[in-house]
């Protein structure tokens, strides 16, 4: 009879509703805290994942300008533009006009006797109008 006894205390104490209770908060525990940490990294892969994207984008924008550019600078229009500029080459019946600077064709201040300041200015549109410089400058 001893050993029966003892066999339905055993029973009771492991099926004991407290006891239950708290092993079944334990395992809870248990699972929840790896649970947290896995789903925390997740969130900062995620985030990282963004970020990349992100940087994708600008890196794929910014190569699409450069490949633009490129293709520009490797064009016949381009070569064309700088073999004009640069070498002062031309086309077959094109005529090419070089303007010089003429410093003597300056300020009109200076033909007029001024130093070509600011204020020498200032005087002179007082003293000239602006169709007498015209006419002074075409025709004198």
């Amino acid at each position: 009879m001893l050993n029966r006894n003892n066999k339905n205390s055993g029973g009771k104490i492991l099926f004991n509703q407290k006891i239950l209770a708290l092993a079944g908060v334990v395992v809870i525990i248990l699972i929840s805290v790896p649970l947290a940490k896995n789903i925390s990294q997740r969130y900062r892969i995620d985030q990282e994942i963004k970020e990349m994207e992100r940087e994708i984008a600008e890196l794929e924008s910014k190569n699409n300008g450069l490949s633009e550019a490129i293709r520009y600078l490797e064009s016949n229009q381009f070569i064309e533009e700088q073999a004009r500029l640069r070498l002062g080459l031309k086309k077959q019946g094109e005529e090419v006009a070089v303007i010089k600077e003429n410093k003597e064709a300056g300020l009109l201040m200076n033909e007029a006797g001024g130093s070509g300041d600011i204020g020498d200015l200032n005087n002179s549109n007082e003293l000239n109008s602006n169709p007498r410089k015209w006419r002074r400058y075409f025709f004198e």
